[in-house]
């Protein structure tokens, strides 16, 4: 008796050590257990020993054959398959293993209680067709289950949509595939009904798919032009894919409108809502500040008179606006009110939406802004790293190094949440220094003074000494760029 305790004990401790012998521990305790029920058993003498040492023995055989199946499973499974990436599903191994002691059992039936395999058969057929009906959806699913493992045309962790459901796989078992949807709920679908459905599956070949929008632009306005717009606005836009590249294509012509299929590419299928929504978002913004039209549907038409005096009203006031943004412009302390509003006059007002770029660092520049309301960030990337400079509120301005001297821009500046600017172009500066052949000098010696105000701010412990002459020459670049007679 000490022997074999001494041998269960052992088990146990080596189970510990080893993965494989872990996998069968309890199947070794029942044999070193059942053991030591046999030695105890053949030194007693009773009625029923004979049978309690068949019911023994045939347990015995048993837990040995489910220790040998268990060790097979590991060498195939372990050390033949997973090394050559062969897909085999685990349900198949665990149905084989079923089946193997199922005809183990029915072996020792007939080898040590004699019997009569004929007649279980006959009764085992009528059960099994009883069985078969009354489980034939739960058998339908399991075998359903063993062919998608095997086909593997989804895994966990795929995005798909089976049938009417969509949602990510996190579970595959022998009768049921679990998705999650976007919604954040558990769709549980049978294996079944997944065999008999038709499969998308959104994670293969590549984890990018294709999304559509929609939008209409008026007829008046050229199809290259629209675009060009929209690709560029789609092309920075919050979990839009940069590679395949945005298209805009002509979808139909339509009652109100040219409508255009956006087609857009995202990695982030959880979140497909919202890339569509910024897509359109940006879309919307950008036809905006381009004067492209996005028309009311039309259904009826009726005539009547409409005053323009409402029109002129907000004209008026969009004038008003810009007339006093431009005049609290450091830079245009040189120019009278005059000028001003006729800046204001050809001055337009444009709305960004949070995280678009309002200008980007390096690229061409001839126009100035106004922030009107709301804040933006301005930020210079060098090399790979990019640190805030600033932030701007309403009142502030910048560009207008750019607007004058045709530079590039110095840094980038982004929205931070919705902003409206007054942007004004080098064509309506043109006239304004052509008429007055004193306002260029004027000009310069402000943005030169601006520029150094800025350089002390910046680094005041070089203001004692002044700062380096970064604007030398500011009077002929403004001259060159715009075309004037030194």
């Amino acid at each position: 008796m000490a022997s074999v305790a001494a041998l269960v004990v052992a088990v146990f401790r080596l189970s510990r050590r080893s993965r494989l012998i872990a996998h069968i521990r309890f199947a070794l305790a029942g044999l070193g257990l059942l053991g030591a029920l046999l030695l105890v058993e053949s030194q007693l003498s009773h009625p029923g020993k004979e049978a309690f040492t068949k019911a023994t023995l045939a347990v015995i055989v048993v837990l040995g054959a489910y220790v040998l199946l268990q060790i097979a499973d590991h060498v195939v499974w372990e050390k033949l398959l997973k090394p050559r990436h062969i897909s085999v599903p685990r349900l198949l191994f665990d149905v084989v293993n079923a089946l193997v002691l199922a005809g183990v059992a029915l072996t020792l039936l007939k080898v040590l209680y004699s019997f009569n395999l004929t007649g279980l058969l006959v009764t085992s057929t009528v059960l099994s067709a009883i069985l078969g009906l009354s489980l034939q959806d739960v058998l339908s699913s399991v075998m359903a289950g063993i062919a998608l493992q095997m086909e593997g045309p989804i895994a966990p962790r795929d995005w798909v949509r089976v049938g009417d459901k969509e949602g990510e796989v996190v579970q595959m078992n022998w009768r049921t595939i679990t998705l999650r949807s976007r919604d954040g709920h558990h769709v549980v679908l049978p294996n079944a009904r997944v065999a008999r459905e038709d499969i998308a599956n959104y994670s293969r070949p590549g984890p990018a798919v294709m999304l559509h929008a929609t939008i209409g632009v008026a007829y008046a306005h050229p199809p290259a032009e629209v675009k060009a717009v929209l690709e560029s606005a789609l092309a920075t836009a919050p979990g839009i894919s940069a590679n395949p590249p945005v298209e805009a294509l002509v979808s139909r012509f339509a009652d109100s409108a040219v409508e255009y299929d956006l087609r857009f590419w995202t990695g982030d299928l959880a979140n497909v809502a919202a890339v569509r929504d910024a897509a359109l978002s940006r879309a919307w913004y950008a036809l905006r500040r381009a004067g492209l039209e996005i028309p009311f549907p039309q259904r009826e038409v009726a005539l009547h008179q409409v005053s323009g005096n409402r029109d002129d009203e907000r004209l008026e006031k969009r004038r008003t606006e810009s007339f006093e943004a431009l005049r609290n412009v450091e830079t245009f302390r040189p120019l009278s009110d005059e000028q001003v509003r006729d800046l204001a006059r050809h001055a337009r007002l444009e709305r960004y939406m949070a995280g678009e770029s309002l200008v980007r660092q390096g690229n061409a520049g001839r126009s100035l802004f106004v922030v009107r309301t709301g804040d933006v960030r301005v930020e210079r990337t060098d090399g790979t790293s990019t640190r805030e400079l600033a932030r701007l509120g309403p009142g502030s301005f910048f560009g207008e190094m750019s607007l004058l001297t045709g530079e590039p821009r110095s840094a980038s500046v982004v929205a931070l949440g919705e902003v409206e600017v007054v942007v004004v172009e080098k064509e309506a500066f043109s006239t304004l220094l052509h008429d007055d052949g004193h306002l260029a000098r004027a000009l310069s010696e402000a943005l030169e003074e601006r520029t150094r105000s800025q350089a002390r701010a910046e680094t005041p412990a070089a203001g004692a000494v002044g700062p380096p002459p970064i604007t030398e020459g500011l009077l002929d670049r403004i001259q060159r760029f715009f075309g004037l007679e030194g």
